[in-house]
């Protein structure tokens, strides 16, 4: 996979690539039927239970070895409903899951690598019908066997299938042996159709103490995110804190595995049919900092439940410093589908706290039926996040490029009128990050860098705070969208370090967060931005801030102390700073007679520093040195 792309931090020294988009059904899609499962993460729950070895009972389930093997297909012995077909026989597979149906698993069977999950069987749209309760690379141990149960009386029966004392597989040395033997139990309810992924006894391997990436979960007819029920956590995190969600996994937010953490015996992750009638609201997107402008508030509703549903109204209330409620119907949502519903705009008319509450009517699930979000109006503060700040119990992962590599992490914004930016805040994550240098920029929509702040060296206190980076030019915006965002440079050491904090968000806000890879911070860069809505990244924390009314002013001393020579020249040209009396580096930035930036660096005071500008075209530039808000400018011809 290309190096060059952003990755996610679960909070181990490890990374991962993101993985596909959760896609957005429309009104009425014709594939919502064939994508949406009859189960979702409503009817999902991680319990405490009990795990009950089945001994000897049951039946032994052949394998021709215990490495990468299918069974035979085996009978149920009652019928059970799963995805709109009822199953009478199923084939294990030695790699910790099951496919319903006489059909065997193809290869491969566990995903590409040991800290993905992508390429295994949940990632294969061919690969249906599937319980996932440990899928990895497994192999089998001395005591290691596969047994099948079938326990109750008639019309109340359980069936038990068993993996007993496998391990994960060495497959490289970074990420070792994790588990030195595992237990596991998938239990199919008749009638009722419950699932049951239940784990037993588990010894940890020798290690090292890394992360490893398991699939866990159910699957129906594709990989889609309708038709998965996932299990999600950080390696370090306990298994009774798995999430079990219905959003596409990303290689961060996996089943991850650590040998340092165990499951408790008996740890159950639960998984009933939906009902007929389920409609849930999923997200509200709005900004959560916000000046005193048109707000248009967005809502995702899905549709959970096995019935259509029609004229389905979502209510949009909002309360505290200013009121509004306005209703919108969905003419019409599949089983599965979703829609988006924009609400009437309004326009908040004081400072402080507003609580945004989106609500659907009352149905057979009544736990999803309404989300809150709280926004703060501000006087100058544009930011997709509210009052979550970063190393919080609820923020996510923090992204960051590779340790040789620089990029940016970009938001857009909307502005109905012309306004100046003069800083950006960003949410800084990652102890890793503290003695690395990172900087804000304002770019256009082709990704070009149009302002920057000063590098900044960031300190062990800028960690899960918003640091504020001030523009060394402050840049106007015209009414529309507009960029900004946050520059990582590559790591000091080798070490890598992922410094920009986001905050969780179930469903992909589409066309809001970018990247960009190889952004480079001495000239015009050409590249463009890379939306990352297809690989669902959450809000960053980033935030743009109005410029200051105080106007930056022109300085006579910083001017005679300021040298610039040759001039005009071949590209090199030497500066000369003495005496300007300078607190901390100075900023030049040089730009072109179109007034795009087309350099940027820092100079030292009382020091002499070559620039080499011969990448630029010849013709004239207007060169500018500032110190806080102090700043001098001379105008520099390029000959060639």
């Amino acid at each position: 996979m290309p190096t060059m792309h952003p990755v996610r931090r679960s909070h181990t020294p490890t990374s991962w690539r993101t993985l596909a988009l959760t896609l957005l059904l429309g009104l009425g899609s014709p594939g919502a039927f064939a994508q949406a499962l009859n189960y979702s993460e409503y009817g999902a729950t991680n319990l405490a239970g009990t795990y009950t070895d089945l001994g000897t009972s049951g039946t032994l389930i052949p394998t021709p070895n215990t490495d990468d093997a299918n069974s035979a297909v085996i009978p149920l012995d009652f019928p059970f409903s799963f995805n709109g077909t009822t199953f009478t026989d199923f084939v294990l597979n030695t790699n910790g899951y099951l496919r319903l149906g006489t059909t065997a698993p193809a290869p491969p069977f566990f995903p590409i690598g040991p800290q993905t999950v992508a390429g295994g069987p949940r990632d294969i749209a061919t690969e249906p019908n599937l319980i996932l309760p440990l899928n990895l690379d497994l192999e089998g141990t001395a005591t290691t066997e596969y047994r099948v149960a079938t326990t109750g009386a008639a019309g109340a029966r359980v069936t038990t299938v068993q993996w007993k004392d496998v391990s994960d597989k060495v497959v490289s040395a970074a990420t070792g042996k994790q588990l030195a033997a595992i237990s596991f139990q998938v239990k199919l309810y008749e009638t009722s159709n419950r699932i049951e992924l239940v784990y037993g006894p588990a010894t940890a391997g020798p290690g090292p103490t890394v992360s490893k990436s398991a699939v866990v979960g159910i699957k129906g007819a594709s990989n889609a995110a309708t038709a998965t029920v996932k299990a999600a956590k950080r390696a370090t995190q306990a298994w009774n804190l798995t999430a079990l969600v219905q959003y596409q996994y990303f290689d961060g937010t996996a089943h991850n595995l650590q040998n340092s953490v165990l499951p408790d015996a008996g740890r159950t992750y639960r998984f009933d049919p939906s009902p007929a009638t389920d409609a849930a609201v999923v997200n509200i997107y709005a900004l959560g900092k916000t000046p005193l402008i048109p707000q248009t508030v967005q809502a995702v509703v899905q549709n959970f439940g096995t019935s259509p549903l029609l004229n389905v109204p979502v209510t949009l209330t909002v309360t505290g410093v200013n009121t509004v409620t306005d209703t919108q119907t969905i003419a019409s949502l599949a089983p599965g589908a979703m829609a988006t519903v924009s609400f009437a705009a309004f326009t908040p008319t004081a400072l402080g706290t507003n609580t945004l509450a989106v609500t659907v009517p009352a149905d057979a699930i009544m736990s999803n039926n309404t989300q809150s979000y709280t926004q703060l109006l501000t006087a100058n503060t544009f930011s997709y996040v509210n009052t979550t700040t970063p190393g919080s119990a609820s923020s996510a992962n923090s992204f960051g490029y590779g340790p040789s590599q620089q990029g940016a992490f970009i938001a857009r914004f909307t502005t109905p009128v012309a306004r100046t930016i003069g800083s950006i805040g960003v949410g800084l994550a990652d102890a890793n990050t503290s003695g690395n240098t990172v900087y804000a920029v304002a770019v256009d929509f082709s990704g070009t860098l149009i302002a920057r702040s000063a590098d900044y060296v960031v300190q062990p206190g800028d960690i899960n705070t918003i640091k504020s980076f001030v523009l060394l030019t402050p840049v106007p915006v015209a009414a529309g969208d507009f960029y900004v965002g946050l520059v990582q440079k590559a790591a000091v050491g080798g070490i890598r370090y992922f410094p920009l904090a986001t905050v969780p968000q179930g469903r992909v806000r589409l066309g809001t967060f970018f990247s960009i890879s190889g952004f480079m911070d001495t000239s015009v860069y050409l590249g463009s931005l890379t939306n990352q809505a297809p690989d669902n990244f959450p809000p960053f924390v980033l935030e743009a801030q109005d410029a200051p009314a105080t106007p930056l002013s022109t300085s006579a001393a910083l001017s005679h102390a300021l040298s610039l020579y040759p001039n005009p020249t071949d590209g090199v040209v030497t500066l000369e700073v003495r005496g300007a009396n300078a607190n901390g580096n100075l900023q030049v930035q040089v730009t072109n007679l179109l007034g795009q930036t087309v350099h940027t660096s820092a100079l030292q005071d009382n020091a002499r520093h070559e620039l080499n500008l011969s990448h630029l075209a010849k013709g004239l530039y207007l060169l500018r040195v500032q110190t806080g808000t102090e700043f001098t400018t001379r105008q520099l011809a390029i000959t060639k």
